[in-house]
């Protein structure tokens, strides 16, 4: 597991384009064959201010019959954010497709719109241009969003490219977040609104996909959708799921305080020295402390937390007090690190539902 990625935080040229008028023959193939022209590309693009949109604006010329049209110069002019365009008069093809060589956004933050003309019609292309490290889209719960990893994305320090979004969790629950791509291996994080890390995993099992399984409370979260490897490109896909089945195989589940989870030892889970266990992964601050607490009638309860990567135990707790079998642990956090709390009974071979309560 790769542990703490940190953040590391044009001139304008408006182009005014003549109209050009033809001569010759009027009805031969060229601006006059033209009916229509349509966007075969999206309308709605987004990009950093002063950097490139990752896909150029594209459009397709038709005529009266609906037929593409070859030839047909197209123009696409900046009419406002500023920015600039290369290639802006290309050509339609045998397909009657015209495409920008490149449109790079104004550099102030806004909205910028650029038209694609021929022949009397326009189509118009709207980006908005915005800090991508601070400006988040939604990721709805529940739902798939394609995204692509490009220059102008925010990046970590190690310089791989990541994209941020925020996601809202409305009740206590378990939640799975998925990222898969076919063109890198893909590295995905957590944060809460407030910046405060939560999980982050880069392979799911033995796969170059990635899979964060975590109990939240309610409230606003940012996904974070970035790739192992440095300085790497391309499409993937973010997908998000609420679950129910409990926790079991040695899965890793991340928490943070503020949870309350009802779930269960059973001969599927961890085992060690015939100790069956639940084993959550926490983030904590150095000097950060929580409370945890493991309740049940059905088995003795039993905690410990120990440091990632480390053996060492560095807190237990059998009973609460001496009239309970239940087990309460609190502890302050050494170094910035993940830490692992270990649900387990005090008896070997003990199964039975449990609560645990992390704050």
């Amino acid at each position: 597991m790769k542990l703490l990625r940190e953040l590391s935080p044009q001139l304008a040229l408006a182009g005014i384009v003549a109209l050009q008028i033809s001569c010759g023959d009027s009805s031969g193939p060229g601006a006059n064959a033209a009916a229509s022209i349509s966007a075969i590309s999206s309308t709605t693009l987004s990009g950093a201010p002063g950097s490139a949109v990752d896909e150029p604006p594209s459009v397709v010329v038709r005529d009266a019959n609906g037929s593409p049209v070859a030839g047909v110069p197209v123009t696409f002019a900046v009419t406002a954010g500023g920015g600039s365009v290369t290639g802006n008069r290309p050509t339609s093809d045998a397909s009657g497709v015209a495409t920008v060589g490149s449109w790079t956004l104004g550099s102030s933050a806004g909205t910028n719109t650029l038209v694609a003309s021929a022949n009397g019609h326009s189509v118009t292309f709207t980006a908005n241009g915005s800090d991508p490290c601070s400006s988040f889209p939604v990721h709805a719960l529940g739902s798939t969003t394609n995204g692509q990893l490009s220059g102008s994305d925010c990046f970590f320090g190690d310089g791989s490219f990541v994209d941020f979004y925020l996601v809202t969790i409305p009740s206590t629950g378990t939640y799975v977040f998925d990222q898969s791509s076919a063109a890198f291996d893909t590295y995905l994080l957590l944060f809460t609104a407030a910046a405060r890390r939560i999980a982050e995993n880069n392979n799911n099992g033995t796969n170059a996909n990635s899979r964060i399984k975590a109990i939240l409370p309610p409230g606003d979260y940012v996904v974070a959708a970035n790739s192992n490897p440095p300085n790497v490109t391309g499409a993937y896909a973010l997908t998000s799921s609420a679950s129910t089945a409990e926790i079991t195989n040695c899965e890793n589940v991340f928490v943070g305080p503020g949870i309350t989870t009802s779930q269960s030892l059973s001969s599927s889970d961890c085992s060690v020295n015939g100790d069956f266990s639940d084993d959550y992964i926490v983030f904590l601050q150095s000097g950060q402390s929580i409370t945890v607490s493991m309740t049940s009638s059905a088995i003795d309860s039993y905690l410990e937390i120990t440091a990632a990567g480390n053996a060492t135990i560095l807190g237990t707790n059998d009973n609460a007090d001496a009239t309970t079998q239940n087990a309460q642990l609190t502890f302050t956090a050494g170094p910035t690190s993940y830490y692992f709390i270990k649900a387990r009974s005090a008896a070997a071979g003990a199964t039975g539902a449990y609560t645990l309560v992390i704050q």
